[in-house]
């Protein structure tokens, strides 16, 4: 009896056992990034001699895009093989070190564990060829001058000892570093000299300022990294809040708030930097299309001179086709509505472009493009496969919808897809219903001189009311012969009520400021204040702003990118700090003070 049970018992103990062994422990999840344990040669060496670094870590780990992320600052000529043994990182190079140089490895986010993928970011492993590691550091914040925002990916940020004004063009950096996802960089372990600084975008990874659509930000003057320089010329000024002897400037030599990673005790110097791309001086094509048998588009890299003009290549005896041209605001794109269909129906024609671009000497010279603008018409078939009749085209007018919401401070538009030629208001009619009865009441109609396809409707309107709207056939014409149909919509204007203000006090304003006004990414409003004051922004959804300020240098009412060689920076852009949540019948007291 007693073996019996002895076995029973020993039967349960070996099933709970291996149940247990079968289930998850469950517990928190591995947040934390691998940890290194071990360097040899050991890190932040002096007299460093080795061709061989092995670095240890606590955990598995795997390498994601090294060749990419790692930066070795100074660069060397070729980069160094990274491997893998198990837990430990090797790095080899054959490359013979400078004398009396602090090198610096910056692995980026390459280095990740290997089951929960966590990431060691910006690991540094530091070595001195001589007898003192080099402890200086230029750390900032990077954003980009027309909005403020930082770079959505690392950029790299570079110093030059040699401080001709060409250096980024013809010469790698001495030291490199990289911003982060939020633009807070840092460049460590320098040695004291003057430097000239740069971020760049390097779109060919190259560390050369050698492509016009790469992005820049430079420093205005060269900065001179030295601690005691850096006492003496603030005295008592000098706040060593998280870093000693730091200062803190941006490019303009004016205090810069910047964020402190954690890193090691070194002395800091701190600058902003303001990233941009150069308008570009190289003008080509860079679309066109026809997308309908009349309609031409043809779209450039940058505004059209006067010396732009285009003919059509017509066969030998045949007549010019008739074309309204419209170009843009900004002149760089160019739309062509080919008039008699005797042309527009052909499904190819050609248009030779005419315009000034500069040549390999810099000398400015008329190209001439020949563009095949061809047109195939889509055929529409039924479910058996056969071809269906064709309907006869009409005009679309588009408005607002049955049953919508019209805003009191704006016009009603009516938009049709082509050149508008003509309207007849007497075949318009504008209803305001206060009760059952339509009344008729008074309006304007006009075409919108800055957009083809397009008139506005404009009338007294009233809170909170119902309206009718009724466009005959005829009442709207296209340069084309098409007919529309009628257009009757019931709408109901905004309650006053339902609106929100916004009263702006600008202060300290010293030149022209374009003022804008944002929902979200999308521009609302656009003025433009010469002097201190209070401004009102009326008729606000109730919803969340956020003010836009441009330093408009130059006068010219908009935003000015920089240029490098003419050591011209962005023209300078301020945010409101906080955003405004607007409430419906409220007024919202706004004050900014202007720095710049």
């Amino acid at each position: 009896m007693f073996f019996k049970y002895t076995w029973f018992f020993a039967v349960i103990l070996f099933c709970w056992s291996c149940a247990q062994q079968g289930s998850p422990s469950g517990g928190p999840r591995d947040l934390d990034p691998p940890v290194p344990i071990e360097t040899n040669p050991p890190n932040y060496s002096t007299r460093f001699e080795a061709k061989k670094i092995y670095i240890t870590f606590d955990e598995y780990i795997v390498l994601d895009n090294v060749n990419q992320q790692l930066i070795v600052s100074p660069p060397m000529e070729e980069k160094p093989e990274v491997k893998l043994k198990k837990k430990t990182l090797i790095i080899e190079f054959e490359e013979t070190l400078k004398t009396n140089t602090t090198y610096t490895f910056n692995f980026g986010d390459a280095i990740k564990d290997l089951h929960e993928g966590n990431k060691l970011q910006n690991y540094e492993y530091v070595f001195s060829t001589g007898d003192v590691l080099d402890s200086l550091s230029v750390r900032g914040i990077l954003k980009y001058a027309e909005n403020l925002e930082p770079p959505d990916e690392p950029l790299s940020i570079m110093l030059y000892s040699d401080l001709r004004d060409s250096v980024p063009l013809t010469d790698i950096p001495l030291y490199i570093g990289r911003s982060n996802d939020s633009g807070v960089f840092c460049v460590n372990n320098l040695r004291p000299d003057i430097y000239k600084v740069f971020a760049l975008k390097d779109a060919n990874n190259n560390f050369l300022f050698d492509l016009p659509t790469e992005e820049i930000a430079f420093l205005d003057s060269s900065l001179i990294v030295n601690a005691a320089f850096a006492r003496r010329l603030l005295g008592d000024t000098i706040v060593p809040v998280v870093v000693p002897d730091s200062i803190l400037v941006d490019s303009t030599g004016m205090p810069a708030d910047s964020v402190v990673e954690k890193g090691p005790d070194l002395n800091a110097i701190y600058i902003d930097l303001l990233l941009f791309t150069e308008e570009s001086e190289i003008q080509y094509l860079t679309d066109y299309a026809r997308e309908d048998r009349r309609k031409l588009q043809l779209t450039f890299a940058r505004s059209l001179t006067d010396t732009f003009s285009y003919h059509f290549l017509q066969e030998k005896n045949e007549s010019d086709p008739t074309v309204l041209d419209h170009f843009s605001s900004t002149r760089d794109s160019l739309t062509l509505w080919v008039k008699d269909s005797l042309h527009y129906l052909k499904d190819s024609l050609f248009v030779a472009a005419s315009y000034t671009v500069k040549d390999t000497s810099e000398q400015y010279v008329l190209r001439m493009d020949t563009l095949l603008f061809s047109y195939k018409e889509k055929s529409s078939r039924n479910k058996k496969g056969q071809a269906e009749e064709k309907k006869e085209e009409k005009l679309a007018i588009h408005t607002i919808r049955n049953n919508a919401n019209q805003e009191l401070n704006q016009s009603l538009p009516l938009v049709i897809d082509f050149p508008v030629d003509r309207i007849q208001d007497t075949l318009i009619s504008l209803y305001h219903i206060p009760d059952s009865l339509e009344i008729s009441v008074p309006f304007v109609v006009k075409i919108d001189s800055t957009v083809f396809g397009r008139a506005r409707l404009s009338a007294s309107w009233k809170s909170a009311a119902s309206y009718r709207l009724v466009a005959l056939p005829g009442a709207i014409s296209s340069i084309y012969p098409l007919e529309h149909d009628t257009i009757d919509v019931k709408f109901t204007t905004r309650d006053l009520e339902y609106y929100g203000q916004i009263l702006l006090s600008l202060e300290n304003v010293k030149n022209r400021v374009v003022v804008q006004l944002f929902s979200g990414d999308k521009m609302l409003r656009e003025r433009t204040i010469v002097e201190d004051g209070q401004y009102a922004f009326p008729f606000l959804a109730p919803k969340e702003y956020s003010f836009k300020f441009i330093h408009d240098l130059n006068g010219n009412g908009r935003w000015d990118t920089g240029n490098y060689m003419e050591k011209l920076q962005p023209e300078p852009v301020e945010l409101l700090p906080v955003k405004i949540e607007v409430r419906s019948n409220w007024d919202h007291d706004v004050t900014m003070k202007l720095e710049k």
